[in-house]
């Protein structure tokens, strides 16, 4: 009984109800289950492929990018029987992780319960996350090690303790095992380490042995993976520029309504809350703004406009998002946009259909 009362007291119990509420009206009321999604026949066949099993798709795509993440839902379906409850298991724990580590992100740099509660809200509600389709769309270990990388990194830049500058660089080489999002902590990293007031050369030296020390293992891996197989993470970004029509696809139309979709109740909340950065925020801010917004906008360098990428922007809106309704005064205006917010992600399918551009 003490430990139940010590859980509903926890400061993560409201996020974790709210978790599990998520993950059931993406079950019962949106129903997209992952295993009609394109991209999860890839997963099974690369798992095949690791169990000497018939192959129907190149799996070294998968193989490459994203090794432990099929490992691990392997691992898991020992336990619950097969590979499709395997993912669920793997990407729900992760789900709840990523929340975890979200508001300890959040917390760390405003040091306020009050904004990384609302922030964490704001993220682990955002349709691309929860939905069991688009979760499994949506790479969740690699965005998992994305942020884990980058809250070591702010508390390297807040601290100036040298453990944390090799503690992100580790989750940064996990990351990118479980899928190629979990590198772009490094970018993070490399921002922090440009705006300490180090001097040049420790500048250079720590930028040095940063890149030395992640590059080694996934190196290594991808140069025995490429003479073993003869393919490499050019081969798989070719076929992504191959396979779509760029000019459709990557253009100015096509980043807004990506942009648009991906955060979509959340940006006229985030342009109110631009006004009160402007009113509260000093210098240490907005560098830390500054460190964590490169990687953040790492999704121009895929060759097309997509929510599945373009979701590495929503930690950093939700973040600051967050800190502008924390200074509302009203606490149930505050609760009345975060319902709208929340409502506006468990209908996001109908949405899209009334105000998708005819363009």
């Amino acid at each position: 009984m003490n430990k139940i009362k010590k859980i509903l007291k926890s400061k993560y119990s409201p996020l974790f109800l709210l978790a599990v509420i998520n993950l059931l009206v993406a079950y019962f009321y949106i129903k997209m289950p992952f295993i009609d999604c394109s991209d999860y026949a890839t997963y099974v066949n690369a798992v095949n492929y690791i169990k000497g099993l018939e192959c129907n798709i190149n799996p070294f795509n998968r193989l490459l990018t994203m090794p432990l993440t099929l490992l691990s839902a392997v691992f898991f379906s020992v336990f619950t029987g097969n590979l499709d409850s395997g993912f669920v298991i793997l990407n729900i724990i992760f789900y709840f992780l990523i929340i975890i580590i979200f508001y300890k992100l959040v917390l760390e740099i405003f040091n306020s319960h009050k904004t990384a509660l609302i922030s964490a809200i704001l993220f682990q509600s955002n349709y691309w996350l929860f939905s069991y389709c688009s979760a499994y769309l949506a790479d969740l270990e690699g965005h998992f090690f994305f942020i884990l990388t980058n809250f070591f990194a702010v508390k390297y830049y807040l601290k100036k303790n040298k453990k944390y500058y090799y503690y992100a660089i580790m989750s940064s080489v996990i990351g990118v095992f479980f899928k190629e999002f979990g590198a772009l902590g490094m970018i993070s990293l490399g921002m922090v380490i440009l705006l300490s007031n180090f001097s040049w050369q420790r500048k250079f030296s720590e930028l040095l042995k940063a890149a030395v020390l992640f590059i080694f293992l996934p190196g290594l891996f991808h140069l025995l993976f490429y003479f073993k197989f003869g393919y490499s993470y050019f081969n798989w970004y070719g076929v992504n520029l191959d396979s779509y029509n760029t000019a459709e696809m990557y253009n100015i139309i096509s980043m807004i309504k990506v942009l648009g979709w991906v955060y979509l109740a959340g940006w006229p909340v985030f342009l109110f809350s631009l006004w009160k950065i402007k009113r509260y925020f000093k210098l240490d801010d907005y560098k830390v703004a500054l460190v964590l917004l490169p990687a953040s906008l790492a999704f121009f360098a895929w060759p097309l406009f997509m929510q599945r990428t373009a979701f590495v922007f929503v930690p950093w809106l939700a973040i600051y998002t967050g800190f502008g309704l924390s200074k509302m005064k009203n606490k149930y205006i505050i609760a009345l946009i975060l319902v709208i917010y929340i409502l506006a992600g468990y209908n996001m399918e109908l949405l899209l259909e009334v105000i998708n551009l005819p363009f």
